[in-house]
C-alpha cells in the first residue's frame, strides 16, 4: 500500500511539473484578459459580464478531459437584487452615463464544468468544488470624485485563473482522481454572494455528495509570502489535515477558524458542506482602481498554486472523510 501511496504520490509530481510549464504566462494571459478596458470591470448584466463567462467557457472547453455542465458551461441566474447599484457607462469623451440600479430582477450567469472520476475509482458519486468568483465593481467614483474603472486584476481576476488552471491540472490526472472535480465561477459575489447562493440552492450535481468547497478570492498579491486560510472551524479534521500539509517555500500561513466569511464559501457551509477559502490577503488597492495587472505577484500566485494543491489532493485523490462541523463562528 506504501509503494503504491508512492508511486501515484510520484506520477501527480511529475504530471503536475509538466503542467505548469507556463503557468506563470498562463496566469499572465487570464488576468491580462479579465482585468482590460473591454471587460470593463465585469459588472453583473453587462457586456463585461458576458464576455467574461464567453472568456471562461472557451478556456475550459478547450481542455481536454473538461466536461462542460449546465447549458455548455453556463448555470443562468435569475435572482432579486437587493441592493441600489449606481453604474457608470462610458459614452465616449471622458463623460458617463450614470444609472441607479433599483433593487430589481438581476440576469447573470455562473459557469460550470466537471473532471469526472472513475465509477471503480468513486463507487459513491462524490464530488469536491473549485471556486471563484468572476464580477467586479466597473467604473466607480474615487475619493476625488474622479470615474476610473475598477478592474479587479486580484479581486478576483487572480481567482478566476486558479480555477480555470486548476482544471488543468485535474484533467491531466483524472485517471488517479477518486472523487470528481466540480469548477465554477460565480457571478455577484460583490453584491451579496449571489452567484455562489444560487448554485448552492439549485446545484447542477448533488449538494449531499459535495464533501468540500475550496474557494479563491484574491490570490495575486502575495506580500512576504503571507496567505490566509479561512473556513477550518467547518471541518472538524481540517486543523489535522491543514498542519500535515507541505509547505516547501515556507508561506506565512494564517488560519482563520471562522465558518461564515465574506466570500463564497460561505454559501456553502450554509448548506452543510466543509469550505475553505484561499487568500494572499487584503491590500490598500482593495477595491479601488489601483487593482491593475502590474501589481500582481506571479511567483507568489505559484507558490500558493502548489500549497493549495497539496490539500486539493487530499480532498480528490485520496478518499479522505471529512466531517461538517456546525460553528457559531
Amino acid at each position: 500500500m506504501k509503494k503504491l501511496l508512492t508511486t501515484i504520490l510520484l506520477t501527480i509530481t511529475i504530471t503536475s511539473y509538466a503542467q505548469q510549464s507556463g503557468l506563470k504566462s498562463r496566469f499572465e494571459k487570464h488576468i491580462t484578459t479579465l482585468a482590460s478596458d473591454e471587460f470593463g470591470g465585469r459588472v453583473p448584466q453587462t457586456k463585461g459580464d458576458t464576455l467574461t463567462v464567453e472568456y471562461i467557457v472557451g478556456q475550459l472547453k478547450n481542455i481536454e478531459g473538461v466536461e462542460l455542465m449546465g447549458n455548455n458551461g453556463l448555470q443562468e441566474i435569475t435572482v432579486k437584487s437587493e441592493r441600489i447599484r449606481t453604474l457608470y457607462t462610458p459614452k465616449g469623451n471622458g463623460k458617463f452615463t450614470k444609472t441607479n440600479m433599483l433593487p430589481a430582477t438581476l440576469q447573470t450567469f455562473n459557469t460550470v464544468a466537471r473532471v469526472k472520476a472513475t465509477k471503480e475509482n468513486n463507487p459513491k458519486g462524490e464530488s469536491i468544488i473549485i471556486g471563484a468568483h468572476y464580477d467586479h465593481m466597473g467604473y466607480q467614483k474615487n475619493k476625488r470624485g474622479d470615474i476610473t474603472l475598477v478592474r479587479g486584476a486580484d479581486d478576483n481576476a487572480s481567482g478566476v485563473a486558479f480555477v480555470i488552471e486548476y482544471a488543468r491540472e485535474m484533467a491531466a490526472l483524472k485517471h488517479l482522481l477518486k472523487r470528481d472535480v466540480i469548477f465554477i465561477c460565480f457571478s455577484a459575489e460583490e453584491i451579496g454572494m449571489l452567484g455562489s447562493n444560487y448554485y448552492a440552492n439549485n446545484p447542477l450535481a448533488p449538494l449531499d455528495k459535495v464533501v468540500a468547497m475550496i474557494n479563491f478570492d484574491m490570490t495575486g498579491r502575495m506580500m512576504r509570502k503571507g496567505i490566509t486560510i479561512r473556513g477550518l472551524a467547518s471541518c472538524k479534521e481540517a486543523p489535522a489535515i491543514f498542519s500535515t500539509l507541505a509547505n516547501p517555500n515556507q508561506l506565512d500561513l494564517i488560519w482563520e477558524f471562522r465558518a461564515k466569511g465574506p466570500t463564497d464559501y460561505k454559501s456553502f457551509y450554509a448548506k452543510g458542506v466543509p469550505a475553505f477559502s484561499f487568500s494572499t490577503r487584503i491590500h490598500k488597492d482593495y477595491h479601488t482602481d489601483r487593482d491593475v495587472v502590474d501589481k500582481i505577484n506571479y511567483e507568489g500566485m505559484i507558490m500558493l498554486f502548489n500549497y493549495a494543491q497539496n490539500a486539493i489532493g487530499r480532498f480528490a485523490f485520496e478518499q479522505t472523510t471529512l466531517t461538517f462541523n456546525n460553528s457559531e463562528h
